[in-house]
């Protein structure tokens, strides 16, 4: 065997005296005697400053009296020196020991002082440190004095009854640790502070060991003791020794004591006595590695609590490790009421019944959670109806439903798995406080692929030079086109082959899949049956990707990615009450993924289109504007009125039918995407819409300002909030194509009557077509007939307010560059709207002088504005027919002249 070639490196200590050096060697520093009026070299030196007086004194007058007396000073002097150092080193020859002395208690102070700057500077303030990905910054904690933990037993002795410390201050356990007195009281007795007296008086904590009362348990403490030992993690308290005391039945376990307040404290010293939702997921955050490395060394910690996680002044610390077992154990299973998970006692612990507990210390610190007679947390978990800050953070809510899920099985399976949710939701949870934005590092899905519904709006303007009707209703298929897709699992066993197939094209993909399945290296794979489904989906072959996903094994029906699919191919055949079912499973699958949740705000406004709802008015003012979450949330709004509201379920599920839950669940997941992640841009159109319809048109153009300036749907925005400020809901029916009449003087009932008669007798041939087409359905209405893009309805808002819109729509119009090729026809649109508002209100012009366009707010000014615009729009036109239509309505809408 070969070996290596020079030994390893290990680490010496090193005497340091800073009065010896290493004089052996001339390479090495040495000690120089410095003398201010000597030299290195005697004879250079008095060859060079010091000149023979006797040859020179003739010379004297050359110096000066002064100088000649100083240069025989100076003589002296340095002979004076020469015998000093002469006698010095004879009588260093005799001294040694005296010097060798100083030099001991030199270094002896110097190490002393050393300790001292050490001890003292611990308490030094320093940064803030950050952790969950840059997005928390954990408080830095002051050094903890260990007599602060000590506590009075008398009170817990003399109130809850527990029997008194067995040991008392001043006792000696195992004739090294001096008892300093007792800091807390646990499952298994009194936990005490103590000193090391063989390690310099270290502080340790001596915690209370399983009794032996039988072999068997003499064994089980035996091998709780062998784990326990080999348990090292950085987060976890460290364990020193295993002692037995004939005062303690089953000893003690010694472990380092960890200086600093437990989270409890810490959210015992909040104002509210609550942690916020981002500290205590950091602080989490910082626990979890610690756990996954008990459970991948097959124990379970048992007993997570806010008591048992310890924050110092760099670091987040796991203490008390009397209560972990090994998974599946039986016995004394320890843990703490409130916290230990229900099915425990029945199946023992494991894996999930860490989460379980994970969730419940995320829930103390975060929510006032009920406690019952006993003063023990009740295990049921309030729902959104009953408490703010779930209404607030819903994903915060889904994610702690799923950890305290009463079922051992939908709970998370892994401790990744929870952290990879766990920074989804704080995430979000930062963005909608704070409205700082971060990257989704740990997405399980990809961005998304393009967008939908941000175009619909803008687009129907285009039949002014076409004729043709577009839709405002989103699709199934466009919505599908635009969801993000699901990572690739790396840890399966086919994540290389799919990787490898992603450039080809969807045939040659199918065909490589079919074989890999047919290999056993890849029966286990999960990856390749659902890569399969997305290979059909690209090919279009909707019904065979999902009869292939029926016929899935059941050990793969239970994978979220299962759910996803079957949704999105239930939302291309029309099933859009299946796709919401699957996508709802989904998300409480992966609480903190914004996919799910753009999916499911789809298939909700899908559903409210299906039932001939999208365009009506259902929720109450305050509502809609609460649950858009821009400015307010739904959070403000007292428990009562969700507890009163049937609209509302307990745990605020997502599948539903009622119109109203459909366009709250709309809005506010719209809203949630958009507010957690600014270029989900389909989201900010979608919540625009909903508000829309609901006649907040305010927030609905807030939303759409808030596309970055840097994104290029930023322009379209921005086109939309013009329509929508221009656009009010209304319940009759108007043409996209200004009035022309003379008649100003008419009631808005009389002269619409008369213009539509005059309209229906008096319009060409050619030119019926065209007015078809512009009487067609305005997208933001809530009437069965709504009208066009330009139409106000000046009942729903002031006219003050209803000028002032178009004004600003005018203003936005005219900050877009010229070079916008719906520049025209959107400018078509805000002039009739101008002049629909005079007509309406029975106006010839406004009070505000102010031109529109560099038009007059005149009826006059505006007719002849929108003529010439008209015209400038029809030489753009793509056929005569359209051009001649443009023109034919330019003449109509122009003031009479003589001219």
């Amino acid at each position: 065997m070969p070996q290596p070639d020079h030994t390893p490196e290990s680490t010496e200590a090193v005497a340091f005296d800073p009065f010896a050096d290493d004089t052996e060697s001339t390479e090495h520093t040495q000690a120089v005697a410095f003398d201010p009026f000597a030299d290195d070299t005697d004879d250079a030196t008095e060859s060079a400053y010091v000149p023979d007086l006797s040859n020179d004194l003739a010379n004297a007058d050359l110096y000066g009296d002064d100088v000649v007396s100083l240069l025989k000073d100076l003589d002296k002097l340095k002979g004076t020196t020469k015998h000093a150092d002469k006698q010095g080193g004879e009588a260093g020859l005799h001294g040694s020991t005296g010097v060798q002395q100083q030099r001991e208690n030199t270094s002896q102070r110097s190490r002393r002082e050393a300790i001292s700057t050490f001890r003292e500077r611990r308490g030094t303030q320093r940064a803030a440190r950050t952790v969950a990905d840059g997005m928390v910054e954990l408080p830095w904690i002051p050094p903890f004095d260990p007599s602060a933990a000590l506590i009075d037993p008398a009170s817990a002795t003399e109130e809850k009854g527990i029997p008194e410390p067995q040991l008392s201050p001043g006792d000696v356990v195992a004739e090294q640790y001096e008892i300093k007195g007792v800091i807390a009281h646990g499952g298994m007795g009194w936990i005490y502070l103590a000193t090391d007296r063989n390690v310099a008086g270290r502080v340790v904590v001596l915690k209370g060991l399983h009794a032996e009362k039988s072999r068997d348990e003499a064994s089980a403490a035996a091998a709780e003791r062998e784990f326990l030992a080999d348990i090292t993690h950085p987060e976890i308290v460290k364990i020193f020794n295993f002692i037995d005391d004939p005062r303690v039945p089953g000893g003690f376990i010694v472990m380092e004591f960890v200086g600093g307040p437990s989270l409890r404290q810490r959210r015992n010293d909040q104002p509210n006595h609550l942690l916020p939702i981002d500290l205590a997921i950091g602080y989490m955050l910082e626990i979890l590695p610690a756990l996954s490395y008990l459970h991948s060394r097959g124990v379970v910690y048992n007993d997570l609590k806010p008591d048992n996680i310890i924050v110092t002044e760099d670091q987040v610390k796991l203490i008390d490790l009397g209560a972990v077992s090994g998974i599946g154990a039986f016995g004394f299973i320890y843990g703490t009421r409130g916290f230990q998970a229900p099915e425990v006692a029945s199946e023992g612990p494991s894996i999930a019944s860490d989460i379980y507990t994970i969730g419940r210390t995320l829930l103390a610190l975060t929510i006032n959670m009920p406690r019952d007679d006993n003063g023990i947390y009740v295990l049921d978990l309030p729902g959104p109806s009953d408490e703010p800050t779930f209404r607030r953070y819903l994903s915060y809510y889904r994610l702690l439903a799923r950890c305290c899920h009463p079922d051992p099985k939908k709970r998370f399976a892994s401790v990744e798995e929870l952290q990879r949710q766990m920074l989804g939701v704080l995430r979000e949870v930062i963005a909608l406080r704070d409205g700082r934005y971060f990257p989704a590092r740990h997405s399980l899905f990809s961005p998304q692929r393009t967008t939908f519904g941000t175009k619909h709006i803008v687009f129907r303007t285009d039949q002014l030079i076409d004729g043709i009707e577009r839709t405002v209703e989103i699709t199934a298929t466009e919505v599908v086109s635009a969801l993000p897709t699901p990572l690739i699992d790396r840890s399966d066993v086919g994540a290389g082959l799919i990787s490898g197939s992603s450039y080809a094209e969807p045939h040659e993909t199918l065909e490589m899949l079919r074989q890999a399945m047919s290999t056993p290296e890849y029966e286990t794979s999960a990856e390749i049956p659902f890569a399969v489904v997305r290979a059909m989906l690209d090919l279009g072959l909707t019904s065979q990707a999902r009869h292939w996903l029926v016929n899935l094994p059941d050990r793969m029906r239970g994978n979220w990615r299962f759910h996803w699919y079957h949704g999105v191919t239930s939302l291309m055949r029309g099933d859009f009450t299946t796709a919401q079912a699957d996508f709802s499973q989904v998300l409480d699958v992966v609480p903190g993924e914004s996919a799910p949740k753009l999916a499911l705000a789809a298939v909700d406004e899908l559903l409210l289109q299906e039932q001939g709802m999208q365009t009506k008015e259902i929720l109450s003012d305050y509502l809609a504007q609460h649950a858009a979450g821009l400015d307010c949330s739904l959070a403000e709004l007292p428990n009562e009125f969700f507890q009163e509201n049937t609209t509302f379920t307990h745990d605020w599920s997502t599948i539903t039918d009622n119109p109203a839950t459909l366009r709250v669940n709309a809005m506010r997941l719209y809203s949630l995407v958009w507010l957690t992640n600014s270029t989900t841009v389909s989201s900010a159109f979608g919540l625009a819409r909903q508000l829309m319809f609901e006649g907040e048109v305010e927030m609905a153009v807030d939303a759409l300002d808030r596309v970055p300036q840097q994104s290029r749907h930023q322009r379209m925005a921005k086109l939309t909030t013009i329509l929508d400020l221009i656009s009010e809901p209304a319940t009759s029916t108007r043409s996209f194509i200004p009035r022309d009449t003379p008649h100003s003087h008419h009631t808005p009932q009389q002269h619409t009557a008369q213009e539509d008669t005059a309209q229906q007798h008096t319009a060409q041939q050619h030119t019926a077509a065209f007015h078809e087409h512009t009487d067609s359905v305005h997208p933001h209405s809530r009437g069965a007939n709504p009208p066009a893009p330009g139409t106000l309805h000046t009942t729903a808002a002031h006219p003050l307010i209803v000028e002032e819109r178009i004004r600003r729509a005018a203003r936005r119009l005219e900050e877009i560059p010229t070079n916008e090729p719906r520049l025209l026809q959107i400018k078509v649109a805000v002039l009739r709207a101008a002049l629909e508002y005079l007509r309406d209100t029975g106006q010839k012009e406004t009070e505000n002088k102010a031109p529109l366009f560099d038009y007059p707010f005149t009826q006059q000014g505006l007719r002849t504005g929108l003529a010439i615009t008209l015209r400038e729009q029809a030489r753009r036109a793509p056929t005569a027919r359209h051009r001649h239509a443009l023109v034919d309505t330019a003449n109509k809408v122009r003031p009479s002249t003589w001219f």
